[in-house]
């Protein structure tokens, strides 16, 4: 009678390739790994964002040729790993119809192991080198608005501020278009002014990013402490937007008093 031998579950079949085949090579635990986007800003609809991650062992020196670093996006389509050269690894985010924020997150070897608990704060050291503190990831965020911004015009309503009380302020808005007049949804702008040595002007954003709405448009609040009345003077309000890796500028002059 010929005796059966019984197959093996495939999972036991992969892990025995793999062994035979080589371990896939990944970062040390505790690696440190700093992400880049170019551009930070792409269009939606098959617009390309390179995504490059450099990747260095808790020793200082960066992680040999070929080691893998997983890459995973939360909008948009991401090649999912990528092998190192010269320390860096890189793919392409692609975006899809969406619009938003694609936070894309990379990963290699996982984050460094808790230290062991010392009896002093001194301790905690051996051979005069700390502890590994590498997270093992890193992430860095794209935007991806309706279109690239090509111009930007701002305009300030009321022009010029006068008046008394603590309602001295004009409206600014910064209207984007892309290459074909339309305006571009969803697109960061951020507003300055100058000058502005005396601090008696300051914008509601604080400089924070405010996005274009469905009309292409950003709007922000010049506010002045000025005493009405000192001599007019004039001031100017920029508008800064990322456009494939460059930047767009656009200013609007506001008199006061």
């Amino acid at each position: 009678m010929k005796k059966m031998i019984p197959q093996l579950p495939l999972l036991v079949l992969a892990a025995l390739h793999l062994t035979c085949t080589g371990a896939i090579l990944t970062a040390p635990p505790g690696s440190s790994i700093s992400v880049f986007a170019n551009p930070t800003f792409i269009a939606a609809n098959g617009d390309t964002s390179l995504i490059s991650a450099l990747v260095v062992e808790p020793a200082g020196t960066v992680v040999p040729d070929g080691t893998v670093v997983l890459f995973f996006t939360s909008l948009g389509k991401i090649q999912s790993e990528a092998k190192t050269n010269a320390g860096v690894a890189r793919v392409n985010l692609i975006s899809d119809t969406r619009s938003g924020t694609a936070t894309v997150t990379v990963t290699s070897g996982g984050g460094a192991p808790a230290p062991a608990a010392s009896p002093s704060p001194t301790a905690a050291t051996t051979g005069g080198m700390a502890a590994a503190s590498g997270a093992g990831s890193a992430t860095v965020d794209v935007t991806i608005g309706s279109a690239r911004p090509k111009t930007i015009l701002v305009t300030a309503n009321p022009p010029r501020i006068t008046g008394i009380g603590p309602a001295r302020q004009s409206r600014i808005v910064a209207n984007v278009f892309d290459d074909n007049g339309n305006p571009v949804i969803n697109v960061p702008v951020v507003f300055s002014v100058t000058p502005n040595g005396d601090a008696t002007e300051t914008l509601a954003s604080r400089g924070a990013p405010t996005y274009t709405d469905n009309n292409g448009q950003a709007v922000d609040a010049l506010q002045t402490s000025y005493p009405p009345d000192q001599p007019a003077k004039t001031v100017t309000v920029n508008a800064q937007v990322p456009a494939s890796g460059a930047v767009l500028v656009g200013t609007v002059a506001v008199q006061i008093n």
